[in-house]
């Protein structure tokens, strides 16, 4: 019943999001709702279809689901590119997935076992975006499909489709500027490096090294403490925009884990001594990722975040000290390579 209604919303979401009128067609059957993996599997399969700006057509259940010229039909009808239909076969433990690729004039069945787990709807749709990609990439960019083959669309495919039949790059490394903004000693500027790599179609794992960070002071009666920074962060980023290889954008949430180096240098008047102490601490912060690859293998990114320590460091002028440094507002603007 959970899983019934988790789909049910995600499909009520797809109805009132506006969809633009020029989006690639893609047909997909729904299956019986009485079927919770296939029906899940559906609602899964349309939502990521979406996120790769395409306008998902969804042909009501029948008796029966349809067979692959029916499907073609259908498909013509709707000026769609492509249509999906996930159906059980006769064992009921197995799923077909038949694919209709009008671009490439395709058609493809797949018989794939049911994880009986929880994550079993997921994989299906996972496993069907990756049939449908994998059957357009017969074509090259521009080209136009073979006249001797019948059932294609005429035009040559849309650069929507060729964005999405290509593989995504998995490897990204980029470099820029970093700013770290704490309210007691102001903000500290510097550069940064990172790189990240991607472990499957939305999820990726990366690193950050940021610093020296100069900039941010303590200023106090008796004199002042120079702050210089450094953090290294291991961070996970979800993507919940679009993939591929072409232009784009990607953006979603990401968490880090890591290390943060303070080092304070005092510069005070005598009879004081200036000191120069440094720290230690385990940093965490969480914010959101933006990407626009404005060449299918450059990106500008910004990240904003919020950055936590512990333990918290404090510095001092004489008698007089900052408040601990609880939270600390994060920032990076770099231009990335994919490869």
């Amino acid at each position: 019943m959970v899983r019934r209604a988790r789909t049910l919303l995600v499909l009520l979401l797809l109805l009132v999001c506006p969809r633009p009128a020029w989006a690639q067609r893609v047909l997909v059957v729904r299956p019986d709702p009485r079927d919770a993996t296939l029906f899940e599997a559906f609602g899964r399969l349309s939502a990521e279809l979406e996120l790769q700006s395409f306008e998902v057509i969804v042909l009501g259940s029948a008796a029966r689901s349809p067979g692959a010229e029916e499907l073609e039909r259908e498909a013509q009808e709707s000026e769609a590119f492509a249509a999906v239909a996930l159906r059980r076969d006769g064992s009921g433990t197995a799923a077909e997935v038949c694919i209709v690729d009008r671009v490439t004039g395709k058609t493809t069945t797949r018989k794939l076992l049911i994880d009986p787990s929880s994550d079993g709807p997921m994989l299906l749709a996972v496993r069907a975006v990756d049939l449908l990609r994998a059957s357009l990439l017969e074509l090259g960019s521009g080209q136009a499909p073979a006249r001797d083959v019948l059932g294609v669309e005429a035009q040559p495919p849309a650069p929507e489709v060729l964005r999405f039949s290509r593989e995504p790059p998995r490897f990204h490394v980029r470099a820029g500027g970093l700013v770290l903004f704490t309210p007691p000693v102001g903000g500290g500027v510097g550069a940064q490096i990172g790189a990240h790599t991607r472990l499957d179609e939305r999820f990726r794992l990366g690193l950050l090294l940021g610093g020296p960070l100069f900039g941010a002071e303590f200023r106090a009666a008796s004199g002042a403490a120079r702050v210089r920074q450094e953090l290294a962060l291991l961070r996970a980023s979800w993507n919940l925009g679009q993939t591929g290889a072409g232009l784009h954008w990607e953006w979603g949430p990401l968490l880090g884990v890591g290390a943060y180096h303070l080092q304070a240098t005092g510069h005070v008047e005598p009879p004081l001594l200036g000191r120069s102490e440094e720290f230690f601490s385990f940093a965490a912060d969480a914010g959101l990722s933006v990407q626009y690859f404005f060449h299918p293998s450059v990106g500008l990114g910004l990240e904003l975040t919020c950055l936590t320590l512990l333990p918290r460091p404090v510095i001092a002028v004489d008698e007089e000290r900052t408040a601990a440094l609880i939270a600390q507002a994060l920032g990076t603007l770099s231009l990335g390579v994919s490869f």
